[in-house]
């Protein structure tokens, strides 16, 4: 990714976003129980059958034969961490990381690499890797898991012979837009997935939003359960979560409006943004954000722009909820618009600065929201205290450098870490 290029480093986004895993609801405990290892599961026997109630369900079915196989533990680690070398740079995880730090969402010496290995080693029971269009089962997976998971990532071979996975994510021009499909492919699996596991007693999620709601609470509150992924910086935990949740919800949506048409609708017209999963009545109006200009600052001498993209509604949803706590802010999240953020360095001497823009739908909610990224400033930055001066707009001083915040009607702007001077 050239420097100033938009957001597709965001790196735990895109190994997931090429390796589409699943969660379902076990305990940490049948974690730890495992499975037999380096034996052939007897679920795969039941392959033919899932596909006919996948068929059943989806209104479509396999093209061709599904290829598949188990994979061990080792095995499992060692494709994340091949991933992850091939796709990225480490001086694009390096910048990756400033994001997260200028944002006060990691601390100082937060391990990145680590942290999303980590991660996803602890979460993948099965995964669907749709560059080699092979699905894995995990050979240590606790047999109560193995329906499950192998039920999810057959949706994914489906969806990927009759929609191109690799094509439908990979055609995403920054992370809020690839998330936003991540959404769609995660959402459907997982709402297929619970669907088929309430017809075995005859059930349906079909007409039925409060059982929705209910499976992807069940969905969080399992993963929570989980010590790496509990331990895990917030940012983490939303931005892996939330396809399968929010997703799971979206996906719903459109069964609800589109009936079975809705399966294949969200590929026909992908999300554009988090936004659109969080409400899907702008997805069906195809609503987009007119992201605001960043701040008139010239930079110093010796700071470049490496890092740019969008702040979408999930991110600022992560943000006040890392900083404040996790008070319902529904309504004003509702109202974001847009925004954009740049990260600049000046390499040499290790100094990093932030510029922040969002605009929301009408002044009253840029107020709010500008009182409370104030008091998120002043916590992120350490020993900062921010001076009034006028109404709409705020400044002060740490040795980490400068900051300013200012309300322009409906939009919120942030200069953050330049020296003084240059605001």
């Amino acid at each position: 990714m050239p420097p100033g290029a938009a957001g597709l480093s965001r790196v735990l986004l895109a190994v997931a976003a090429v390796l589409l895993f699943v969660r379902f609801p076990l305990t940490a405990a049948d974690a730890e129980e495992g499975g037999e290892r380096g034996r052939t599961p007897e679920v795969f026997q039941q392959i033919d059958s899932m596909l006919e109630d996948l068929t059943e369900i989806m209104g479509f079915g396999p093209l061709r034969p599904v290829k598949f196989a188990t994979m061990s533990k080792a095995q499992f680690h060692a494709l994340y961490r091949k991933r992850m070398k091939k796709e990225h740079k480490p001086r694009e995880i390096r910048r990756e990381v400033l994001f997260l730090r200028l944002f006060g969402l990691v601390p100082e010496d937060f391990d990145y690499e680590a942290t999303v290995l980590n991660l996803l080693g602890e979460q993948a029971w099965a995964l669907y890797d749709y560059k080699r269009r092979f699905l894995y089962l995990a050979d240590w997976a606790p047999p109560d898991a193995q329906q499950f998971a192998l039920l999810h990532e057959l949706v994914h071979a489906v969806d990927d012979q009759h929609f191109n996975l690799m094509k439908y994510v990979d055609g995403a021009t920054e992370s809020e837009q690839q998330l936003a499909r991540m959404a769609a492919v995660e959402g459907q699996a997982s709402w297929v997935m619970t669907e088929w596991a309430m017809r075995q007693s005859d059930r349906s999620l079909v007409g039925n939003r409060l059982l929705a709601i209910t499976a992807a609470s069940a969905t969080r509150f399992e993963a929570s359960q989980f010590p790496v992924y509990d331990s895990t910086p917030l940012y983490f935990r939303e931005s892996l979560i939330f396809p399968y949740t929010d997703g799971l919800l979206f996906q719903h949506a459109m069964i609800e409006r589109f009936g079975a048409d809705g399966l294949k609708r969200v590929f026909r017209q992908p999300p554009e943004t988090t936004q659109q999963v969080l409400q899907p009545e702008l997805y069906l109006q195809a609503f987009e954000p007119r992201h605001p200009d960043l701040p008139a600052v010239d930079p110093p001498r010796g700071f470049k722009s490496v890092y740019d993209g969008t702040f979408g509604q999930l991110d600022h949803r992560i943000l006040l909820e890392h900083h404040l706590g996790d008070d319902d802010r529904g309504e004003l999240l509702d109202k974001w618009r847009g925004s954009r953020f740049e990260v600049l360095e000046r390499r040499r001497t290790g100094e990093a600065a932030l510029r922040y823009a969002v605009r929301w739908a009408d002044e009253a909610a840029a107020r709010e929201y500008y009182h409370l990224y104030r008091e998120v400033c002043e916590r992120k930055w350490s020993g900062l205290e921010l001076v009034d001066h006028g109404t709409g707009r705020c400044e002060g001083t740490v040795d980490l450098g400068h900051v300013v915040l200012e309300l322009d009607g409906e939009v919120v702007r942030s200069t953050e870490g330049l020296p003084p001077a240059a605001n």
